[in-house]
C-alpha cells in the first residue's frame, strides 16, 4: 500500500494524489517531450480546422465544396510532404492547417447525414474518439520502448485486407459485410495511435524534428476512428428506432 501512494504521490511522508505523476514521462527526454508537446498541439489546430470545415459545408450544403475537399485533400498531402526541407515552419503549418480543412469538407456529407438521424450521436463519437485517442496514446508513451513497432507490419497487412474487401463489397453490397469492415477499420486505427505515438517518439530520438508532419498521422488516425463511431453510433440508433416502431 506504501509503494502504491508513494508512487502516486511522489514520496512517503505524503498520502495525497500528484496528477503530476502522470504525466512525468520520466523514459522521455527534454527534447522528445518538447517534441510531443508541438505534435499535440497541431494534432488539436488540426481538429479545429476540420470541425470549421465540416461546420461550414454542413451549413452550406455544398456538392463543389464536397469534391473541392476531396481534390484538396491530395493537393495538401502532396505539398506537406514535398516541402519537408524547403518551406518554412509557418507555410507547412498553412498547408497542414488546409489538408485538416479539405478533410473536414469531406467528412461533412456523413457528419450531416449522422445530424438527421440524431444529432448527440455528434458529441458521442466526438467525446468517445477523444477519451480513446488520448488514452491508447498514453498507454504508448508509458509502454516500454520500441513495444508497439512491431504492430506496423500487421497493421499495414490488415489495412491491405481491408480494403481488398471493401472493393468487393462495391460490388456485392452486403450491408453486414459494410458494417464489419468499419469495426475491424476501428479497431485497425485504435492500435495505429500506440504505433504511430512510438514512431514518433523514435523518429524524434533519431533526429527527426518534422513535428508537422508527425501529428498528420496522429491527426488522420483520430478522424478514422471519430467517422467509424459515428456510423456504428448511427447504425445502433436506427435499429434501436425499427425495434421501437
Amino acid at each position: 500500500m506504501n509503494r502504491f501512494s508513494d508512487r502516486f504521490s511522489g514520496g512517503g511522508a505524503q498520502t495525497k494524489f500528484n496528477p503530476d505523476v502522470i504525466f512525468n514521462f520520466a523514459n522521455l527526454d527534454k527534447g522528445t517531450k518538447s517534441h510531443l508537446k508541438n505534435v499535440y498541439a497541431c494534432v488539436a489546430m488540426e481538429i479545429i480546422v476540420a470541425a470549421l470545415g465540416a461546420a461550414i459545408n454542413c451549413y452550406l450544403k455544398s456538392s463543389v465544396l464536397h469534391f473541392g475537399g476531396i481534390i484538396g485533400l491530395f493537393v495538401f498531402m502532396y505539398l506537406t510532404v514535398s516541402s519537408h526541407n524547403s518551406a518554412p515552419p509557418l507555410k507547412r503549418l498553412g498547408y497542414v492547417a488546409g489538408l485538416a480543412g479539405c478533410l473536414g469538407l469531406e467528412s461533412s456529407y456523413l457528419i450531416d447525414y449522422v445530424i438527421a438521424v440524431d444529432p448527440s450521436i455528434i458529441v458521442t463519437a466526438f467525446v468517445t474518439t477523444s477519451v480513446v485517442f488520448v488514452s491508447f496514446s498514453l498507454s504508448a508513451l508509458y509502454a516500454e520502448r520500441r513495444s508497439m513497432l512491431f504492430l506496423g507490419s500487421l497493421l499495414s497487412t490488415a489495412l491491405s485486407g481491408l480494403l481488398i474487401l471493401s472493393l468487393a463489397n462495391l460490388f456485392f453490397r452486403v450491408p453486414s459485410i459494410a458494417l464489419f469492415s468499419v469495426y475491424i477499420s476501428l479497431i485497425i486505427s485504435c492500435l495505429f495511435v500506440m504505433y504511430d505515438t512510438q514512431l514518433i517518439v523514435e523518429k524524434k530520438r533519431l533526429g527527426d524534428n518534422d513535428f508537422i508532419w508527425h501529428s498528420v498521422d496522429l491527426f488522420i488516425d483520430f478522424i478514422i476512428i471519430f467517422k467509424d463511431l459515428m456510423i456504428i453510433l448511427t447504425d445502433k440508433e436506427k435499429k434501436k428506432r425499427r425495434s421501437n416502431n
